[in-house]
């Protein structure tokens, strides 16, 4: 084994022989003068001391005074990662070790347990805001910038969130940062600062958060049935925190702060997790150089909040009889709905037995004859949602019903609730027989999922994961506690939990959503959200004991656990081999055309899972540029969803899951799960695809449900809407979110057959990757039968009714070239938001490997100022993104900007200001910051695939748009190494900055005018004589007014070299 030895810093190969030992001379010695006999005698002592398995760790003589190792971490059967535990005992610091030697960056983690629900009742937010706070500087490094600046020139990102009684804060970086990056972020724990100065400025960004959360109808009942609990719970209080609640940020907030971080900010209370390539021994050494120091404090144990408050006096049951049976009323713009809340006991300890899960398999199946079944026949709710809110104060279960308008109606509510409770009462009676049968399936389930689950999208998630859990589980079930492995069954106590559920609506509280609400009978004002409501006594009427139960079942027990898990070998190499597949009776159709099959077998994620990519495009025509048919292509999706919710619901609780969208111009359909019941799922999909028959039910359900999806502007963010409004305006065949909602009101079933039976004929080209644990054969087979389910008609005659295309008579969806500055103005779309929207876009077109890789550097040198500025300095927004990112193969540069203290026309200046000061100090770049940019590029590009997803994604990007550019990394990197300084990189940023390519897109917020002032007009023409081409909507009429003032379109095709 080799010595990496943390007390002297030095590396020294030694090996263990069976006949003895070889020590050679040290070999590096980095810290201190060491003589190589001193070194050799220190070698030879610690391998006779520790000739253990994990013996690298336990060299650490130093370190293992000071730590004492904890449980032996329970993990997957097929996670390769080391895993060691231990607590610190100069300070009581819980640490996590992870070895990953496939980890794409190095990640760190500290999970305080103190949350929201440790706030001063003077200061409600105020966890919330610490956790802002801590990222602008430490005593050590007291520039509010340096944390983020640090992690950006080292390929890092970082993030934070509080939750009720936690706060954890994650990062990831290269692995060349790892250290440093430990140093910055353990000095959050030692000595943050609180500058008074920043502690005013940061306010600005947690209350522009909240405005951001305000108009959310999920976010609003969540908080209104939180304030039915006891006012002197610690459930009906506000956690996020405003300008109001945190007192303006002034002498009395700070001191505030500075005791909330004394009293929680503990190292005892803190959970430290690590993960990267390097071994846990070299990891250790990093943590204890700098997380050592970290007070111990005099925190005490965390709270109990089912006995305690936070101010330590004695807890009364959050809900009880006066403040249950509850129903709150308000007003809404959005989609009505209806939620019911259900407090139960804790069961955060009752983790290793799963009674969540039981509980939400029961209450959210989907299968026949389910509660969301038989209510959505009905047509009363659009959907059902469950959500499990945990803590040690109480476990809140919420059903959430999303409502038709005859379900919104006085009658329907009522009706709704009473097969609730029928439901309700159904599965506490015939689950005492069924729970052991339904709770054997889900444990076995949870043992499949857990021994092969699929690893985190990223290092920053997966350390976030793990130290969440850290603090709610302990190490050893850091993992199955997350992973939700049921580890024993306690039928009992699941009995309990459905008999609570049962007692009837005087044990729930109540809120509904709708329009018909009048603001005259509100008996009250939610202050943060603004709400005018009623609350009273739930009607007489809903406590009345029903029997209806007519066609109500309870779920039967999984009928998909897989059992067959053994792996293929088979694979395609580096990349995917493509294969034309005809359908299976050839001979019945009129053309050469074939599927294109994609298969790649296994992967670096030897898993019995696959991942399955399918792009279905129909052929060039004069209806692609009509938005009927993009809003009858998005209403087909919708109705093939609605037909296999409930045929594809005990696939899906079984590991197997599919989406289908209508992006584009085209279907895009993705499925992935375990691989012996893949197959049937995507055929399964696929003849629901392409029928041309359906229920009027599913037609009415799909139809009601998109509706409400583009009615209700609530549901996507302003910013959301501003990216959707660009494309609709510079992408061919894209439209706006208003005529999509216009022509989908003039459809009906009839005009969806007509459009179904045209669409068949017309044929599709069809792209399919399979990938995974899928031989060659079988994936050609079940290639062959997706052709001929696209290609042949039903029934026995099986006669061809459409045809498969080839590429060239496919449409492809293209970007407008912006020859002039264009700018779109628009009002924000959500009613009363003060949000405004600013969106700068500057377009460069389609790239070489060469100038992709100079606009990759330019979006990474760019993040952080534009960030620091615009957010942090300037306050405009808590949303502020500046990035480099590529639109139907361009790319283009966008700026960012969501907030309500500035007017777009004013950011849009601000925005130019920071891009032009950027394009300055580009062009003045040392070399020794360029070489650090090209390692943080070098960095991202070296980017690793965390799992079988974003390998197959991978992959897909380049056969979906046609592009085949698989060398492309490696092309990145020849490029990248034959840059010797800014001076090119610099050139690609006057041609974006100074072309006259940049789109604007404006959205005014309420209270705002969107016509410009006439210095608005002005502005562009004085940069460059080019006049500004204003767009008042995102409309066709609109778009072909830009397009007739310049017909040019960028091409659609690749480029996969290095240009000379």
């Amino acid at each position: 084994f080799k010595l990496r030895g943390t007390k002297f810093h030095c590396c020294i190969p030694c090996n263990r022989r069976e006949s003895g030992l070889n020590m050679p001379a040290c070999w590096c010695c980095r810290a201190r003068a060491v003589s190589p006999v001193r070194l050799a005698a220190l070698c030879a002592t610690l391998v006779l001391l520790a000739p253990l398995p994990h013996a690298e760790a336990r060299l650490l003589f130093k370190a293992e005074a000071d730590h004492k190792a904890s449980a032996v971490v329970k993990k997957p059967l097929t996670d390769h990662r080391k895993f060691e535990s231990m607590t610190f005992t100069k300070n009581g610091l819980k640490v996590l070790v992870v070895e990953d030697k496939r980890a794409a960056k190095a990640g760190f983690s500290v999970a305080v347990e103190a949350g929201s629900f440790y706030d001063p009742v003077a200061f409600p937010g105020l966890a919330h805001f610490c956790e802002h706070l801590l990222f602008l500087g430490t005593k050590k490094y007291p520039d509010e910038a340096s944390f983020d600046d640090f992690m950006s020139l080292h390929d890092g990102n970082t993030n934070a969130y509080t939750e009720q009684e936690k706060t954890v804060y994650y990062n990831e970086v290269g692995h060349a940062g790892f250290e440093e990056g430990m140093d910055r972020f353990a000095q959050f724990f030692i000595a943050p600062l609180f500058k008074q100065d920043l502690v005013g400025r940061e306010l600005n960004a947690v209350n522009s958060e909240h405005e951001k959360n305000k108009p959310d109808q999920g976010r609003r009942i969540w908080e209104m049935l939180r304030s039915t609990a006891r006012n002197d719970s610690v459930l009906s209080r506000f956690y996020t925190g405003t300008t109001e609640s945190l007192h303006h940020g002034d002498a009395s907030a700070v001191a505030a702060l500075r005791k909330y971080h004394d009293a929680n900010y503990c190292a005892p209370r803190m959970n430290l997790v690590m993960i990267s390539n390097l071994s846990i021994a070299e990891q250790l050494r990093t943590a204890h150089k700098y997380f050592d120091d970290i007070p111990r404090g005099n925190c005490g144990a965390r709270t109990n909040f089912a006995t305690k408050e936070s101010g330590g006096v004695a807890a009364h049951p959050p809900f009880d009889a006066q403040h249950l049976g509850q129903f709150v009323r308000m007003g809404t713009n959005s989609t009505p709905a209806l939620w019911i809340m259900f407090p139960l006991a804790p069961t955060v300890a009752k983790y290793k037995e799963g009674p969540v899960q039981y509980l939400q398999y029961a209450l959210g199946y989907a299968g026949p004859s389910s509660l969301r079944s038989q209510l959505k026949q009905r047509g009363l709710i659009s959907g059902l949602g469950i959500q499990v809110d945990e803590s040690s104060a109480a476990t809140m279960l919420f059903l959430m019903f999303g409502l038709t308008p005859a379900g919104a109606a006085e009658g329907g509510v009522q009706d709704i609730v009473s097969n609730t409770f029928s439901y309700l009462n159904l599965l506490r009676e015939e689950q005492a027989g069924e729970v052991p049968a339904v709770y054997d399936s889900l444990q076995r389930m949870s043992k499949v999922s857990f021994d092969y689950t699929d690893a985190p999208d990223s290092v920053m998630d997966g350390v976030s994961d793990l130290a969440s859990s850290m603090a709610q589980f302990g190490a050893e079930d850091v993992l199955a506690g997350s992973l939700g492995l049921i580890q024993a069954k306690d039928s009992k106590f699941v009995r309990s939990l459905l008999a609570d559920l049962a007692k009837g609506p005087s044990s729930a509280n109540f809120a509904l959503e709708a329009s018909s609400f009048k603001a005259s009978s509100a008996t009250g004002f939610e202050q943060y959200y603004g709400i005018k409501f009623h609350q009273g006594p739930i009607p007489a009427e809903w406590s009345q004991k029903s029997d209806n139960v007519s066609g109500l079942k309870s779920p039967p027990a999984l009928r998909y656990v897989p059992d067959e898990l053994s792996l293929l070998n088979g694979t395609a190499g580096v990349h995917p081999e493509l294969l034309k597949v005809h359908p299976e009776q050839k001979e019945n159709t009129s053309n050469d055309a074939a599927l294109d099959l994609w298969w790649q077998g296994q992967s670096a994620f030897m898993l019995p899972k696959a991942q399955i990519r399918l792009k279905l495009t129909p052929p060039k025509g004069p209806a692609s540029e009509d938005a009927a048919e993009e809003a009858l292509r998005r209403l087909h999706a919708g109705v093939v969803k609605q037909s296999l919710e409930e045929a594809t619901e005990d696939l899906q609780n079984c590991g197997m899951n599919f989406n289908l969208e209508a992006a584009g111009q085209s279907y895009h359909l993705s499925l992935d799960g375990y691989s012996q019941h893949l197959g049937t799922l995507l055929l399964q999909t696929m003849d629901s695809l392409l029928e041309t028959g359906f229920k009027s039910a599913a037609f009415s359900r799909a139809h009601r449900s998109l509706l409400d999806d583009l009615s209700d502007t609530s549901r996507r963010a302003p910013y959301e809407m501003a990216l959707d409004a660009l494309g609709a305006v510079t992408t061919k065949g894209a439209f706006s979110r208003e005529e999509v909602l216009a022509s989908l009101k003039q459809v009906n079933e009839t005009r969806l057959h007509s459009y179904l039976a045209a669409l068949r004929a017309g044929g599709f080209r069809a792209q399919l990757l399979v990938f995974g644990n899928v031989g060659k054969a079988a994936a050609t087979q079940l290639a062959g039968k997706a052709a001929s389910s696209l290609v042949l008609g039903g029934g026995a005659a099986q006669q061809p009714t459409g045809q498969l295309i080839s590429a060239l008579q496919a449409r492809k969806a293209q970007v407008w070239v912006a020859s002039r500055p264009v700018e779109l103005r628009m009002r924000n779309p959500i009613p009363g938001d003060l949000n405004h929207v600013t969106l700068s876009v500057y377009q460069y077109g389609v790239t070489d490997v060469g100038e992709r890789v100079r606009m990759l550097l330019l979006g990474k040198m760019i993040e952080n100022p534009v960030y620091q500025t615009l957010r942090t300095k300037d306050q405009l927004g808590y949303i502020v993104f500046g990035f480099v990112t590529e639109h139907s193969g361009v790319l283009e540069l966008r700026v960012l900007v969501q907030g309500s203290k500035e007017s777009p026309d004013r950011v849009d200046v601000d925005i130019d200001e920071v891009i032009d000061k950027f394009g300055s100090s580009l062009r003045n770049m040392s070399h020794t910051a360029f070489v650090g940019w090209k390692a943080s590029i070098r960095s991202a590009l070296n980017h690793k695939d965390q799992n079988m997803a974003q390998e197959a994604d991978r992959y897909w990007s380049q056969i979906s748009s046609d592009g085949h550019c698989f060398n492309r990394k490696e092309l990145a990197l020849q490029y990248l190494d034959s840059l010797d300084g800014p001076e090119s990189v610099a050139q690609t940023f006057e041609k974006l900055r100074h072309g006259h390519k940049k789109v604007s897109v404006k959205m005014f917020g309420a209270g705002l005018p969107t016509k410009p002032k006439p210095s608005a007009l002005q502005a562009p023409a004085a940069k460059g004589d080019v006049p500004l081409f204003l767009l008042n909507a995102a409309d066709s009429s609109e778009k072909r007014r830009l397009v007739a003032s310049t017909d040019t379109y960028y091409p659609t095709d690749t480029i996969c070299r290095i240009a000379a």
